[in-house]
């Protein structure tokens, strides 16, 4: 896989492997989407690939592939069908994934056919079907062909199978053309294509991906009678030849095809300007999951029908029409079981086990259900359908079920009593929805989240020994405290070091590099030390406070050694709730985990050299200010930014909202640089941003 790199600070030999490559991967992807009916990716990164080699081909004109992808639409039909050739070609439309890029279609478009900004130019907005093209000829009103789009010049004739479709016509009503080619989506609802996956999975068959391959694998039978059964839906959108015009305008002519006895794609509005254009989108956006059918977007397309041939088209999409893709979030799966996870600080967490769900590019197997209240919001049971949402770097959650697809054999989800990890009594405090596990000393599952935790990015930030890792070692009982993972880079362990590297999925490189990794971690900051720790209720925020105001780490670690002594206690405990922000929660769970793992905390120190907290700076173009984070840096981690950000007296954020500041954004920053144009706020990328440092890409 190639790292995107800005096309102009390419070679022509970087940007023609690019190239290659890129179209051998889309070629391979169009053909397991086409002609397959699997993918093996979403449409967003296959909309990301295509975008990516549209960008190259821009930047270097000379040198497109004669196989580029961006001369293709959809893919060569299958053999098992007879070809058609289509007469007007079924072109696909060019992708747009802002507003931006819809009012420079506008602008391109008011260019091109030299009209001023005064000119009114309509356009109708209607959902994207996320389904099967396909198209309908009709001679003296009788359904004599229906093919599907295949390469865009040449589809596969399905006539037999498309007999069997819901809201096809034999026989046109009202005064219709001598001859007319209906073109639409073919689809299947919601509800059917849960149903038909809830069968496909309890007969022991792969469930389809999404609704528009159960559509395609539907249609493609070789058995028209299976297609009888799949329940296919169809909307009319356009149309190709016809022997008589239908109207002057995109509305006239889409009532026409109304009389005719056609669905139409709802709902729809015509448009006359940007701002109407992005209501619209964000009221579909909103209705898209009450909506009985699977859309990926919205499509624009010119009211006044005389502009059409004006504006004609390219190889592969008209000038006239565009559309605006969503991002997939949303997917449906069957709850197959509860699990019931113990994390570092004795939370029970409910987790549910699904059916494999692709959403938004992510395999999906497992998703959190929170707590036992939510649980009892949701109404679900083992052996529901439900509905799963993903959305930026959110983990999957379930967010409802079918109702009507609830069996008699669904069961209820009971939570345990007993820990699953050390069988200890679970309990529940009146004041919280969460039921604990409050064997902190000797719960396994407790004792692994803490080191987990413990080497994390954002604590100790030890590379080579993520959670897998750990589980590893801790369950061969090398790694069982937080000293152990620092003796392992003693002279005295080499013994351990090629015990390691004889597990699975080590070597003695890997060993060499998760050592080096641990060497370098024995330098920490106060804060990242406390943090690491992973207290309840303590948090980074937490912990810098206490940093911060301690000054010298010498003097905190002096005070948590004398705690044995009850005025040593009063003094820490006063001191300790004297910092402002640091709540009484925080206080007291920090006094009760150096009361009780003294010992571990001073082995520990042992091996940690601390250096001085970087002073934060209060007279910077960031101070005060509250900022959030999202997509991908190419120059520094996430977690190097927001450092820099937190040195400068910025507030750190996670999620956008009315108090935030600035948006600092990378690469796919996702749904919170909406939210932040939305609510007009300042959006800085990584170049502005480290500008404030006086740093250069």
């Amino acid at each position: 896989m190639f790292k995107s790199k800005d096309p102009s600070k390419m070679n022509k030999e970087e940007a023609l492997k690019e190239l290659i490559y890129l179209s051998k991967i889309i070629e391979r992807h169009d053909k397991l989407y086409y002609q397959n009916d699997s993918p093996e990716i979403s449409d967003s990164e296959y909309d990301r690939l295509k975008g990516r080699n549209a960008d190259l081909e821009k930047y270097f004109p000379t040198m497109v592939l004669k196989n580029s992808p961006s001369n293709k639409v959809g893919n060569k039909p299958q053999s098992k069908f007879s070809k058609v050739s289509h007469k007007v070609p079924m072109l696909s439309l060019s992708n747009a994934f802002s507003l931006e890029e819809i009012q420079e279609f506008f602008n391109r478009t008011r260019r091109f056919l030299k009209l001023n900004k005064n000119d009114l130019l309509e356009v109708l907005a209607e959902p994207k079907i996320d389904g099967l093209s396909a198209t309908l000829i009709y001679k003296d009103g009788n359904l004599v062909l229906g093919a599907t789009r295949g390469d865009g010049k040449q589809g596969e004739n399905i006539t037999a199978n498309i007999r069997f479709i819901n809201d096809v016509p034999y026989k046109l009503k009202g005064n219709f053309p001598d001859e007319i080619e209906v073109r639409g989506e073919i689809y299947i609802s919601n509800i059917d294509f849960e149903k038909m996956n809830l069968v496909r999975i309890r007969q022991g068959i792969p469930p389809f991906s999404n609704p528009r391959n159960a559509a395609a694998g539907s249609v493609r039978q070789l058995d028209p009678l299976v297609t009888k059964t799949r329940n296919l839906g169809f909307y009319a959108y356009n149309w190709g030849i016809t022997s008589t015009p239908l109207g002057k305008t995109l509305v006239e002519s889409r009532k026409a095809l109304e009389l005719f006895g056609f669905n139409l794609t709802q709902p729809s509005k015509l448009c006359s300007s940007i701002g109407d254009i992005k209501k619209y989108f964000e009221e579909l956006f909103e209705k898209r999951s009450n909506l009985n059918f699977d859309i990926d977007g919205v499509v624009y397309k010119l009211n006044n029908l005389s502009l059409y041939n004006r504006l004609g088209e390219t190889d592969h999409s008209p000038r006239y029409s565009i559309s605006h893709k969503f991002p997939p979030e949303k997917g449906v799966t069957i709850l197959n079981n509860v699990s019931f996870q113990i994390g570092r600080t004795g939370a029970v967490t409910p987790v549910a086990e699904l059916a494999p769900v692709t959403i938004g590019g992510v395999r999906v197997k497992r998703a959190t259900l929170h707590n036992k209240n939510e649980i009892l919001r949701l109404g679900i049971m083992i052996g529901d359908t439900v509905l799963i949402q993903r959305a930026g770097d959110v983990i999957p959650q379930i967010t409802g079920f079918v109702s009507s697809l609830r069996s008699k054999s669904a069961k209820v989800i009971n939570f345990p009593k007993f820990c699953p990890s050390c069988n200890t009594l679970l309990e529940s405090i009146d004041d919280e929805t969460i039921i604990r596990c409050n064997n902190v000393k000797f719960c396994n599952s407790q004792k692994l989240g803490r080191l987990i935790h413990f080497v994390s990015r954002n604590a100790v930030n030890i590379e080579g020994l993520g959670e897998k890792q750990l589980k590893e070692l801790f369950n061969l009982g090398i790694v069982k405290n937080f000293g152990d993972i620092f003796r392992l880079s003693s002279e005295g362990s080499i013994e351990i070091h090629e015990q390691i590297s004889q597990l699975s999925g080590w070597g003695a490189l890997s060993v060499k590099n998760m050592l080096e990794s641990i060497k370098n971690s024995k330098n920490q900051t106060l804060d990242k030390l406390i943090y690491s720790l992973g207290i309840r209720h303590v948090g980074y925020g937490s912990a810098r406070l206490i940093a911060k105001y301690f000054i010298e780490s010498e003097r905190f670690i002096e005070e948590v050694q004398k705690l044995n002594n009850k005025n040593n206690l009063d003094k820490f405990s006063e001191n300790l709730i004297s910092i402002n922000g640091l709540g009484n929660k925080a206080v007291d769970s920090i006094i009760n985990y150096f009361v009780n793992n003294i010992s571990e905390f001073n082995d520990l120190c042992s091996y940690i050299n601390l250096e001085e907290l970087i002073e934060i700076k209060k007279d910077t173009p960031l101070s005060g200010k509250s900022l959030v984070f999202s997509g991908k840096f190419e120059n520094l981690t996430r977690s190097e930014a927001k450092t820099l950000a937190e040195n400068a007296g910025a507030f750190i954020s996670s999620q956008v909202s009315s108090r935030t500041d600035i948006l600092v954004v990378g690469d796919k920053p996702g749904i919170k640089l909406k939210k932040a144009k939305d609510l007009s706020i300042e959006i800085m990328d990584e170049k502005q941003f480290l500008i404030v440092f006086d740093r250069k890409l």
